[in-house]
């Protein structure tokens, strides 16, 4: 079976306007060969349900990089989902991060103990919050409604602050915390998660939300036989599908410097073999990407 995997902001969406206007003919082609599209990103839930009932969308997502996947309820038969996998209607949820209220707990514990200056989306109303972003208010209200992960502001030094969270990571069992520094809207934002700790994974080589990946993957598989996976990114945390996709797009940004270095890094001398620099940026590359690749895969199957 194919299938595609991506990643939305400087991907299918374009990063100033949020539209996906671009890549309608690529995402007519899929739905027209019934073609799984299982978006992946840090957005919360109420978002990604947001964007899939405009896109018509009736597929697995993985939200808030890779905390949490959502399976519709009756989208695979009996015996294919394991004991790891909650039925909250209308979905089956395998939630892989600490809940949003021990991430609370967490940041509140680091803002009275060090006495930093943090202030997490949490602690504002969604008036506040879409004042200080610039987002419409309906989505500032769909922004906060987090599951596994606190987006927070705080402008001192790194070094502290990434020293103050690994004091709190030292309490928990079985999972580790991971910041990551946003440009949303400037880079003083940060983004907190917890994830359960892999033990078959080595450190040096895991990302947040391969996990996530690995297992929804591995659902199609048992299902429907080998899959055929497209993966479409454009930042570094995209490495968390792109890595198990057959085929590893990435989108030209002013993000996508790392992710291609670390695409050679892993891929070595066969790297082009391996991964592609797609000619144009945002939702015209996407869709010129999933073009080329239905066309070359139809053939395949043929």
């Amino acid at each position: 079976m194919r299938l595609v995997l991506t990643s939305l902001d400087g991907s299918l969406l374009d990063p100033q306007s949020n539209s996906y206007g671009s890549a309608r003919q690529a995402l007519a082609a899929l739905e027209r060969r019934s073609i799984p599209l299982v978006l992946y990103s840090l957005r919360t839930r109420a978002q990604l349900e947001y964007l899939c009932q405009q896109l018509r969308l009736e597929h697995p997502f993985i939200c808030e990089d890779g905390s949490a996947i959502y399976v519709p309820e009756h989208y695979f038969p009996a015996g294919i989902l394991d004991e790891r996998w909650q039925h909250c209607s209308p979905y089956y949820v395998c939630a892989l991060g600490l809940p949003y209220s021990c991430l609370r707990h967490i940041l509140q514990q680091v803002r009275q103990d060090c006495h930093l200056d943090l202030i997490g989306f949490g602690d504002w109303t969604a008036s506040e919050l879409a004042a200080a972003t610039g987002i419409p208010l309906e989505e500032a209200e769909r922004v906060q409604q987090r599951e596994y992960s606190e987006i927070f502001s705080y402008s001192g030094d790194p070094a502290t602050l990434k020293a103050a969270f690994a004091q709190q990571e030292a309490t928990l069992s079985q999972h580790q915390l991971r910041l990551r520094q946003l440009h949303l809207p400037s880079p003083s934002h940060w983004y907190l998660t917890g994830w359960k700790w892999m033990h078959s994974t080595p450190a040096a080589s895991f990302w947040p939300g391969e996990e996530a990946v690995r297992l929804l993957l591995d659902c199609y598989q048992r299902h429907l036989g080998p899959v055929r996976a497209l993966g479409i990114g454009c930042s570094l945390p995209d490495l968390a599908f792109l890595r198990w996709a057959e085929r590893k797009v990435v989108l030209p940004s002013p993000i996508a410097d790392s992710l291609w270095k670390e695409a050679v890094h892993l891929g070595g001398p066969e790297v082009q073999t391996q991964w592609q620099l797609a000619r144009l940026p945002g939702p015209e590359g996407w869709n010129e990407v999933v073009l080329t690749w239905l066309e070359e895969t139809d053939r395949g199957d043929e």
